[in-house]
């Protein structure tokens, strides 16, 4: 997690209300409220908030696989090659966000 955030640069521009909305919108509405209150509000007040981003990512995740799925990935991206290609993935992301800005 911190190996992406550090592959970005700079500093990270997150509006986590936007990206809580984002990657709670799948969830029943049971499972958002929840997940919102547990956070609360000073979570969701700082805009550059990178313990925030952070959770984010990780419910986005969560949201994206399985638990088995999870294993999985987990057992890959803790081998040699999975920390090479996880590291090719973030400076290929850097490489086109610099293109783009």
């Amino acid at each position: 997690m911190d190996e992406i955030f550090n592959g970005l640069g700079g500093n990270v521009e997150v509006d986590t209300k936007q990206i809580l909305a984002d990657t709670l919108k799948d969830l029943p509405e049971s499972q958002k409220q929840f997940l919102i209150n547990a956070m609360g509000t000073a979570v969701l007040a700082e805009p550059s908030d990178m313990s925030a981003a952070k959770m984010a990512f990780k419910l986005k995740i969560l949201s994206l696989l399985s638990p088995e799925e999870l294993k999985i990935a987990a057992d890959f991206y803790s081998t040699n090659i999975g920390l090479k290609a996880h590291r090719a993935i973030i400076e290929a992301e850097v490489a086109a966000s610099n293109v783009l800005d």
